[in-house]
């Protein structure tokens, strides 16, 4: 079955970085078709990623506002003028260092889905809520609120991440099983209240050692991969060990 497998650059890389990494990953043997590959580089090497890849591109985030007096803000409508189909919303580094809400990351949905840009959401537990054994309660409260206000047609278009907190960065996942379980609480949450299907990605700490662990997972229906994408060699095994 196809995954989608969606790499965030988050703030890395200079323009000849952005060059050296098309020109390498332009010569691997990938079927496009084969898995849905997203590359979300910072805003300013959109243009250059939509015009020299293979590839489809996405943001890492989009403003919250339409247009208008927002100094720094890059919104829906743009990115929809360069072409971008895809955004991550939600990154749980947005939430802690810009202090986004689920009401703020709504809202940012709302611009994606008038603008025809599929909304990929983070959602995850702290580690204080994991050991709480909160993580159903913060996940049943984050989807609540954040898909507040949205037809069950656009509700089809939004792409769960499912990324706890705890394993971002820290080299720490949690177990397939896990993994599985909270996919599929996910799933049967939004289909419980919304009568809508959606796909759950997995994303946190994700590398090329510890990918055989992800593989396979029923309820996983492809990976949000940070660090490991900006490592073009690593990033490319990825795609063809999923393929």
């Amino acid at each position: 079955m196809s995954k989608i497998v969606v790499g965030n650059f988050k703030m890395n890389m200079t323009l000849q970085d952005v060059a050296q990494y098309v020109q390498y990953i332009n010569n691997i043997n990938f079927n496009p078709n084969q898995n849905e590959i997203i590359l979300c580089p910072s805003y300013i090497y959109i243009p250059y990623l939509n015009n020299n890849i293979k590839f489809k591109v996405g943001a890492q985030d989009v403003s919250a506002n339409h247009m208008g007096s927002y100094t720094g803000e890059i919104s829906a409508m743009q990115l929809k003028s360069e072409n971008v189909k895809y955004s991550i919303l939600g990154h749980s580094e947005r939430r802690m260092n810009f202090r986004e809400t689920e009401n703020i990351i709504n809202k940012k949905i709302r611009q994606c889905v008038d603008n025809n840009i599929k909304p990929i959401v983070c959602i995850g537990e702290s580690k204080e809520e994991r050991l709480m054994m909160k993580t159903e309660q913060i996940l049943r409260r984050s989807i609540l609120d954040l898909f507040r206000g949205f037809t069950k047609e656009q509700l089809s278009d939004i792409i769960v991440a499912y990324e706890p907190i705890w394993a971002i960065g820290s080299g720490i996942t949690p177990t397939p099983k896990e993994i599985e379980e909270t996919a599929y609480y996910i799933k049967d949450l939004v289909r419980s209240a919304y009568k809508v299907d959606i796909r759950v990605l997995y994303g946190g700490s994700i590398n090329l050692s510890d990918m055989h662990k992800f593989i396979g997972l029923n309820n996983i229906d492809g990976y949000l991969i940070g660090g490991a994408s900006i490592d073009v060699e690593e990033f490319s095994k990825i795609v063809e060990l999923i393929s």
